[in-house]
């Protein structure tokens, strides 16, 4: 069956794939950042303007299938609606509303209001996608090439992840941009050793704020075809729990991506450190006393992916894109743990995907991919994956 329906796919992308200058549709031989400058983030023109209102979003259904599993699913894993108004020319406000699994989980991706002041000073106040890597903030599915996405932005850096905050960001000379924001922060009672600070997340929905951070991304794309950033985060966990001395986080991220002739490098590195993780666990254990998924005082992850656009140079006059590409992803969820604390081998994983993605405009993505997913204990299910996604 799997077979049958890899087929389906394959025939339905290999529509017209040799149309000419002279085709319809927007030229799709653009990288990343040319992309992410046509969603409505970036406060460039967006297809859905009316005036002062603008309307723009994003979605994507997935089909699932670890192997020698039963469990397939299909999900229509996010409809997103966004809606922006642009009060007057220097204040703006926008906004996502995420319907996950098909309207069974609504939730508010970002609501926040844009004070510009200068090209390089404006003010950003609401509900902030936090700026953590690159796909936190831009993972409109068309933006990457993987059916899902990669499972370092699932458990090191926990997206999609949003904080009640308030801050400045701005352009800088010679090609640098940055955001600076203080920020509500995460609840270490949800802390986990598997998923890391996945449940920590509050989602600024009548969340606990006892405690504040700091989060800060600088970033370059002053050469075309490169882009080098990194961001940072500090705050404290504790949210008021008399047992944990303050629960400090810190996590340190760096990426970088390199386009040239067709070929796309990508990569990303993050560290955290949870300083007070032996008193976030023996909470936990207090709380529940069964309670084994202890929370590391360090996690580590990184990823490598290469990309080949085959049109590049096997058709250059085409207006659609097909992709390959791999990516090798390594991270412990239990780098080290606290005293008195052991660490479990299945939390120490590596991942390979490879696969295709095939745009018929920049704007929607059909892919398909193999997930080879193991731990150091040995263990671990490959998952075969299909998709589309787009994003207005």
């Amino acid at each position: 069956m799997r077979r049958v329906v890899l087929w389906v796919f394959l025939v339905f992308f290999a529509c017209p794939l040799v149309a000419k200058e002279g085709s319809s549709g927007p030229e799709l031989k653009v990288d990343e950042s040319e992309l992410a400058a046509t969603t409505h983030k970036e406060g460039l023109e967006r297809l859905g303007n009316f005036g002062k209102l603008h309307l723009f979003g994003y979605g994507e259904l997935h089909y699932n299938n670890p192997i020698g599993s039963s469990a397939d699913l299909i999900d229509f894993h996010r409809m997103v609606l966004g809606v922006g108004y642009d009060f007057n020319d220097w204040l703006k406000f926008e906004s996502e509303v995420d319907f996950e699994h098909a309207f069974k989980e609504p939730e508010l991706e970002f609501a926040q209001l844009d004070f510009l002041i200068r090209p390089w000073f404006n003010v950003r106040v609401g509900s902030l996608l936090m700026p953590m890597g690159v796909i936190n903030q831009h993972h409109e599915p068309p933006l990457f090439y993987s059916v899902e996405r990669p499972e370092f932005y699932r458990v090191i850096i926990p997206t999609s992840w949003q904080e009640g905050g308030v801050g400045i960001y701005g352009d800088l000379p010679a090609g640098f941009d940055y955001q600076v924001y203080g920020v509500s922060m995460l609840d270490a009672s949800g802390f986990t050793g598997s998923t890391g600070f996945r449940g920590g997340r509050g989602h600024v929905g009548e969340q606990s704020a006892r405690d504040f951070g700091v989060a800060g991304r600088l970033q370059y794309k002053g050469t075309p075809g490169l882009r080098i950033g990194t961001s940072l985060l500090m705050g404290n966990t504790g949210q008021g729990d008399a047992t944990i001395s303050g629960g400090l986080l810190s996590i340190i991220e760096a990426d970088a991506k390199y386009s040239f002739q067709g070929i796309d490098l990508d990569g990303a590195f993050a560290f955290t450190n949870l300083s007070d993780a032996g008193n976030v666990n023996t909470a936990r254990l207090a709380a529940t006393p069964t309670f084994t998924n202890f929370v590391a005082s360090q996690m580590l992850g990184w990823y490598l992916e290469g990309a080949y656009h085959l049109f590049h140079h096997l058709l250059p006059n085409t207006r659609h894109d097909l992709v390959v590409f791999g990516r090798f992803e390594d991270f412990n969820t239990q780098h080290k743990m606290p005293a008195g604390f052991a660490a479990s081998a299945v939390n120490d994983r590596n991942t390979v995907t490879a696969g295709i993605s095939y745009l018929p405009i920049p704007q929607v993505a059909i892919k398909a991919d193999y997930m080879f997913n193991w731990n150091k204990a040995n263990a671990g299910t490959d998952q075969f994956n299909l998709g589309v996604g787009f994003y207005y």
